[in-house]
C-alpha cells in the first residue's frame, strides 16, 4: 500500500490561539509601555533599557518581540496608525453620503475630542524618526486621495491643512483642551468639509 508523503506531518504544529494571543497581550503591552516611555522622558529616553523596565519585563523578553530600537518604533507606528484606521474606517461606515466621506472621517479621527489614538506620542513617534514622518504622510494620503477626487481642489487642500494643523496644537496642548471646545472646532470643520 502506497501512503503519501505529508511535508507538514513532521513541521511544527502552529501555536496554540491561546498562545499565540498571550503573545499579542505582551506586545500590546510592551508598546503601551513605549507609549509612556514617549509621554513621559521623551524621544531621546526611548531605549530598550526603558522599556522593558516600564513594562516591568526583561530586556530579552522585549527583544524576542522587538529585535532593535528601529523595530519598536516601526512597530509603535504602526499600531498607531492601525488605530487610526480602525478610526478612520468607523467614521466613514457611518457617514451617509459617499462625497468627501474620506476627508470628513479624516476631520473626526483627528480633531475628535477623544480619539483611539494618543496624539502625543503619534508626534513624538513621527519626531523621532523621518522615516515615520513619511509613512504617516503616505498613510494620510493614501486615506484621502480618493476622496479629494469630488471635492473642490483648494477647499479639500485647505480642509486637509486646517485638520491637520489642528491636530498639532491639540498634540502640542496649544489647541481647545475642554470636550465642548474640540467639539465645536470639530463640528465647524465638518462643516467645511461638506461637499
Amino acid at each position: 500500500m502506497l501512503v503519501a508523503h505529508d511535508p507538514m506531518a513532521s513541521a511544527t504544529p502552529p501555536a496554540s490561539p491561546i498562545r499565540a494571543r498571550k503573545g499579542s497581550d505582551r506586545k500590546e503591552r510592551l508598546l503601551q509601555a513605549a507609549s509612556r516611555v514617549l509621554l513621559r522622558h521623551g524621544v531621546q529616553a526611548l531605549t530598550l533599557e526603558a522599556v522593558a523596565r516600564e513594562a516591568r519585563t526583561s530586556k530579552g523578553g522585549l527583544l524576542h518581540h522587538f529585535p532593535s530600537k528601529a523595530r519598536l518604533r516601526a512597530s509603535l507606528l504602526d499600531d498607531l496608525i492601525a488605530r487610526l484606521q480602525r478610526d478612520l474606517l468607523r467614521f466613514s461606515a457611518a457617514d451617509p453620503d459617499p462625497r468627501g466621506r474620506r476627508l470628513r472621517a479624516y476631520v473626526q479621527a483627528l480633531v475628535a475630542p477623544d480619539p483611539a489614538c494618543n496624539r502625543p506620542v503619534i508626534l513624538a513617534a513621527l519626531l523621532a524618526d523621518p522615516e515615520a514622518l513619511r509613512r504617516w504622510q503616505g498613510f494620510s494620503d493614501a486615506w484621502l486621495d480618493p476622496d479629494l477626487n469630488g471635492i473642490e481642489p483648494g477647499r479639500a487642500h485647505a480642509v486637509r491643512a486646517l485638520v491637520e494643523g489642528s491636530w498639532l496644537a491639540i498634540a502640542l496642548g496649544l489647541g481647545p483642551a475642554d470636550p465642548a471646545g474640540l467639539t465645536a472646532a470639530l463640528q465647524d470643520l465638518l462643516r467645511l468639509a461638506q461637499v
